[in-house]
């Protein structure tokens, strides 16, 4: 009897829908700390985190129940496609935040096949909004949060 090999075939990452909610909603209170007011459109928040960096929130739209931002970090020291860039979409209603443009890339899918031509991860949604979380919890620890929404939150 000759040795075969039965190659099984790759499982398709499903998205876990509740880390990803959890992970949104925990976005959203670190940028609460984060930004003064939700209300004006254009409103720029900036922090220095050294020198040589500046940490910067704008809101780029906004409606009744939402708010578009533009997170960025500004560096002279960097070349822009080592600088992050995110926009996120922030539900008021729901208390949540989520990474919709990262590094340029619009349309973040849940999912993705694996391998593809753009060599995004299976989970890339996941790692973005994760990536985001762990950007803004650097920057509340660095004591970048607004003095007026500490009191809120306690």
């Amino acid at each position: 009897m000759a040795n075969s090999v039965i190659l099984a075939k790759p499982k398709k990452y499903v998205p876990d829908l509740v880390a990803l909610n959890s992970l949104c909603e925990r976005n959203f209170l670190l940028l609460s700390y984060l930004v003064d007011d939700w209300r004006y459109e254009s409103e720029v928040n900036q922090f220095e985190t050294s020198p040589q960096f500046t940490f910067q929130i704008r809101v780029l739209e906004q409606s009744r129940y939402t708010n578009l931002l533009e997170i960025r970090q500004l560096s002279t020291s960097f070349p822009d496609f080592l600088q992050p860039n995110v926009q996120v979409r922030v539900y008021h209603d729901a208390k949540m935040a989520e990474v919709v443009k990262s590094q340029n890339v619009s349309r973040i899918q849940p999912s993705y096949i694996y391998p593809n031509k753009q060599m995004h991860q299976p989970d890339e949604k996941h790692q973005i909004n994760l990536f985001l979380h762990d950007w803004l919890a650097f920057c509340k620890e660095k004591g970048m949060s607004l003095p007026n929404q500490i009191s809120n939150l306690n």
